[in-house]
Order: structure tokens, then sequence, then C-alpha cells
């Protein structure tokens, strides 16, 4: 499953097995399909701060600020342009002229939720997709306070994870993905979008896959548990600071 963070990763690889586990591996092999009656998710928490030029968002001891004149602003490795509207913030994000993302953030009627709801633009040329984040209010009035996120959506996201090891590969589809990817099985760092990831497999029932940005900064932890009947899967999906988050789902073989 995906989760709110910077550039969520999209594919998995498996790391290196031993012997024994080699001969288990079959276990993994097949579709897996998400229950969505057993997620649970904790996102992150933080603040907003608007004026009468923008917003500030602080996360743990992150700051952004967002200038809202309309007008390209540096934000990371990319390019934010900003328009408000009331309490509504249309923003529209690029990197080398090309969009990336365009993110309606709106308030309820009762100024409890705020939505964030993100046209996303891959680099790689696969299918535009819909990311929906919806936060409740912990404290403050108007667009302005302290924020829990709570739910997390992706347009692109059928809930089956496919596994297929292949000697000293693994061939893996997140449920987001539109295509497997292969990836070797020596815990090696794969390429992946801006970042890479790499995979451990603690025992043959644990496997445990780490996803770091450009910086080789861990940006998302994973941890598949395979159940002892070789049924179910119950993967633990963790963020680190400053966008600390966690995701559990159970996945059930088809």
């Amino acid at each position: 499953m995906k989760v709110p963070i910077g550039s969520i990763g999209k594919v998995l690889c498996l790391a290196s097995l031993s012997i024994s586990a080699a001969a288990q591996s079959n276990a993994w092999n097949g579709h897996w399909k998400a229950d969505p009656a057993s997620l649970k998710y904790m996102g992150p928490e933080y603040k907003v701060t608007t004026d009468a030029n923008g917003y500030t968002i602080t996360q743990g001891t992150k700051t952004t600020k967002i200038v809202c004149d309309g007008k390209p602003q540096k934000t990371d490795n990319n390019m934010t342009s900003c328009i408000k509207s009331g309490e509504t913030y249309m923003l529209d994000v690029t990197r080398g002229g090309k969009h990336l993302r365009k993110t309606t953030i709106s308030l309820s009627s009762d100024g409890k939720t705020r939505t964030s709801k993100s046209e996303i633009t891959p680099t790689d040329g696969s299918k535009p997709y819909t990311v929906t984040m919806v936060s409740n209010r912990v404290s403050g009035t108007n667009a302005s306070g302290v924020w829990k996120e709570t739910q997390f959506g992706s347009s692109d996201d059928n809930g089956v994870v496919s596994i297929q090891v292949k000697g000293d590969t693994i061939a893996f589809k997140e449920t987001d993905y539109p295509a497997p990817v292969n990836c070797k099985l020596d815990g090696t760092k794969t390429k992946l979008g801006d970042g890479t990831v790499s995979l451990k497999l603690a025992d043959p029932h644990t496997l445990k896959a780490t996803y770091r940005d450009a910086d080789d900064k861990i940006r998302r932890e994973n941890t598949f548990a395979l159940s002892a009947d070789g049924k179910s899967i119950i993967e633990t999906d963790v963020t680190p600071a400053p966008a600390v988050s966690k995701m559990t789902v159970t996945l059930h073989k088809m």
C-alpha cells in the first residue's frame, strides 16, 4: 500500500535469500489482495500558519513557506506556484518546466476537516492519477492550526500486490504500480524514481523494505510478515520524521 510523503514509493524488490529461505520463497509467490476493513492509518501531524501572503507548514523541524501570488517559487527541488481563493489554495508544482502535481487544498464547511487533492503526472510517462489526503483539526481556527492526517487514498491503487521469485530475481508489482518490476535478490539498492529501494529478508516469513530519497535518507520503511499458513501477509508501512506516519493492512492470497 502507498502513504503520504513527498514522493511516495511505488515498487518493491526482495533481498538476498539464504538457501533454506529460497526453498520456501514460493510461499511469497502469487497475488495478494488488501482487506480494506483491516486498514489502520495514523498519519502525520503538522501545523499550518496563514498570513496575507500565503501559508507556512511545519512538520517537526521542517518548515515550508508557500507564497500565494501566482508566481513560481523554489520548494525543495521543484518550483511551486500558488493561488488563494477564500480558504482554498491551488498549487501547481513543476520541475524543469514539466508539471508534476496540481493540488487543491480546501476546508469543510464546519472547518474541522482539511482535504488535499492532487493530480499527479508521473515523470516516467505512466498514466496520471489522483491522491487525496484528509486531515482532522487538532486545534486552531480557519485554515490555521494543528492538523492530523487521518485518511489517504490513490486512484491508481487496486489493492493487489503481485510477487514472483525467479531464481536470483523477483518480479514485484505494488498495488499502485502499472507493471511488475524485476529486481536482484542481493539487497543492492535499486534505482526508483529520484531515490532507491532495497530489501532485507529478516527471516523466511519477514521481508523488510527500505526506501531512500536522492540524498540517501530513509523516507519509508516497509515490513511484510507472511503468516505461518502462507495465506496472508501483514504489511506495516512506516514513514520517519518529519512526516511521521504508520499504516498496517492485511493482504490475503488470491
